[in-house]
């Protein structure tokens, strides 16, 4: 029997484009499921004056690849809490997706979705 334990990754998802959304993902990872559980934060529209902000519960699964460069494959989804700063103070409830691609030192490509809201994104790992 393995004496492999579960294991936390911090991911920052930061879109390239001027307005585009953000966010941070943390899980742990079950080595002997590959199953994702975990919790994001993050902003929609980011740089508008109130800007929307969003947290999700999520999970889901990753792979690995074997693939040159990029070794872990993953995705998961959730229910997010899109909620508006004042002046326009409310919230509401939305479907949520995230998916990557990265290396061994967890760098590389990914996406988030918030409801009609989908980034591309670059990933890299916090520390």
């Amino acid at each position: 029997m393995s004496g492999e334990s579960l294991y936390l990754v911090k991911l920052q998802f930061q879109s390239g484009v001027v307005g585009g959304g953000s966010m941070e993902i943390q899980f742990a990872v079950d080595p002997k499921t590959d199953a994702l559980n975990g919790r994001a934060n993050g902003h929609i529209q980011e740089g508008t004056q109130h800007s929307p902000q969003f947290t999700s519960s999520a999970s889901g699964h990753m792979h690995a690849t074997g693939y040159n460069d990029i070794t872990k494959v993953g995705a998961l989804t959730g229910q997010a809490v899109v909620s508006f700063p004042p002046p326009a103070i409310g919230s509401y409830l939305s479907p949520f997706t995230a998916s990557f691609a990265v290396d061994n030192q967890w760098n590389g490509k990914g996406s988030f979705s918030v409801g009609d809201n989908t980034y591309q994104c670059k990933v890299s790992l916090i520390d």
